[in-house]
């Protein structure tokens, strides 16, 4: 709890600094004098004046705020002093100030992700087939689980994602497979296939395929603390062999011994559990454990509470890495980001148009949970999400709602049109609409919060039958 804590604290402070630097450091550079620089909403809990800048730090650290001199519409300036005041400054100058805020946040993704990709490289999955279905083309082409994929078409492949690009750019075919075989090399002809996926979002996106799947040896990588597996006895390392007396060669096989058949894991009651044997090999000893899974709830894109059976299981995947030079990376770090920004402005179309439900957005508690959980997993996994919330929170300011950033954009751009000020009454107004807005949209994300942790506590109402029974 400490942990999740105070990596939710971090991870705010340092989005919420690197905005507001943004926008003190562009009033700075423009002659904007600035009167206030804070992180954290008051009570106050330390505060220090340097220069014309008072500097403070507060106890609610849920935003902040950069307050420039003459920014309040209606302000006395004091004679002599309106090349300082930011409501006299050109609207190009007011503009930058503003822009610079969400800019800073792109930028700081863009930085992190950079850094990141410099220092562990990108995880790949080596070209090792795993469990192939036997009546699909691959299988009858006589590839086999534990071939290593060396060629496509006469190009070397490296990794399994590299091997699917591939397969997808090159369309409708008959490709060329080179893999080796206990030290055999060996050639396959499979002709591809168009499959109906779907993205992150549930958008139809199909692509070609030769049904091909990466090996993936049921080794435990964690076992959640408080879950069925870790109360059981699992541990990280141990190489789950069968499930109920069913021999397990693969991952896939785990998952869909515990959770059913794809398509059917999530249901809006759940499905009944019941205690499955699990059997292991761990420093070459086979042990065998009890556990029964427990429904966890989910919501899917149209808001509904989905109930899936788990036991608190993570894989261990045989990785490789790539490691890559500054140069390239910047390339990988652009890509990243702007596939972070336009994922972002997806959802937000789509919650307009109510393709996704409302009840999926997610406020503090959620990001807490997600900042705890990903610390855990390393901190290389925090700094991606740290870079993922940044697009988001740049993005987000860019709404054009009156006390945000982009609401104050909108402004500038109808003044410059109109050639002339908005009416003092017309932005209070808007302002006050703008705040009314967003603490309606506060509200609703903190009730989602709560509404998936009252729903996690309740569980599923065909378990809640079973406890009670």
């Amino acid at each position: 709890m400490l942990l999740t804590l105070a990596a939710f604290v971090v991870l705010l402070l340092i989005l919420i600094f690197v905005h507001e630097l943004g926008h003190f450091l562009a009033a700075k550079l423009l002659g904007v004098r600035v009167e206030r620089f804070s992180l954290g909403f008051p009570p106050r809990i330390l505060s220090r004046r340097i220069g014309e800048t008072e500097y403070q730090i507060c106890w609610l650290p849920l935003g902040g705020y950069v307050k420039l001199f003459g920014e309040e519409p209606g302000s006395t300036i004091p004679p002599g002093e309106e090349r300082f005041s930011f409501t006299h400054k050109p609207l190009w100058v007011r503009a930058l100030v503003v822009f610079a805020g969400p800019l800073f946040n792109l930028a700081f993704a863009f930085l992190a992700l950079w850094v990141l990709i410099m220092a562990i490289g990108f995880q790949h999955l080596p070209p090792v087939l795993g469990q192939l279905p036997q009546d699909g083309p691959a299988y009858a082409a006589g590839l086999r689980p534990g071939d290593l994929v060396v060629s496509l078409d006469g190009q070397e492949v490296r990794y399994f994602d590299q091997l699917e690009d591939l397969v997808d750019q090159g369309g409708d075919r008959v490709a060329v497979v080179g893999a080796i075989r206990s030290g055999q090399s060996l050639s396959f002809e499979v002709a591809t296939t168009l499959r109906a996926g779907r993205d992150i979002l549930g958008d139809s996106s199909p692509y070609w395929s030769l049904g091909l799947r990466p090996r993936a040896r049921p080794i435990i990588g964690q076992a959640l603390p408080g879950k069925p597996a870790s109360e059981a006895g699992i541990k990280p390392g141990d190489l789950v062999t069968a499930i109920d007396g069913r021999a397990i060669e693969d991952w896939s096989e785990l998952v869909e011994a515990v959770q059913g058949p794809e398509g059917a894991r999530a249901t809006e009651t759940g499905t009944p559990v019941r205690p499955m044997e699990f059997e292991v090999l761990r420093d070459g000893a086979r042990l065998s454990f009890t556990i029964t899974p427990r429904l966890e709830a989910s919501q899917n894109l149209e808001g509904k509470t989905l109930f899936t059976p788990m036991v608190g299981l993570a894989h261990r995947p045989e990785l490789v890495i790539e490691r890559v030079g500054p140069i390239r990376a910047i390339g990988y770090s652009l890509s990243e980001s702007w596939n972070a920004v336009r994922l972002t402005y997806l959802t937000i179309y789509k919650l307009i148009r109510a393709k996704i439900s409302p009840k999926v957005m997610g406020g503090p508690i959620l990001i807490a949970e997600a900042a705890g959980s990903k610390i855990r997993d390393g901190l290389g996994d925090f700094v991606a999400l740290m870079a993922l919330i940044s697009v988001n929170l740049a993005i987000l300011n860019l709404v054009p709602l009156p006390v945000l950033d982009g609401g104050q954009l909108l402004i500038f751009l109808i003044e410059a049109l109109r050639r002339r000020p908005l009416s003092l009454r017309f932005k209070e107004v808007s302002q006050i609409v703008g705040v009314c807005a967003l603490l309606a949209l506060m509200v609703m994300v903190f009730y989602n919060d709560i509404s998936r942790i009252v729903t996690r506590r309740g569980g599923a109402p065909s378990e809640q039958v079973q406890t009670s029974e």
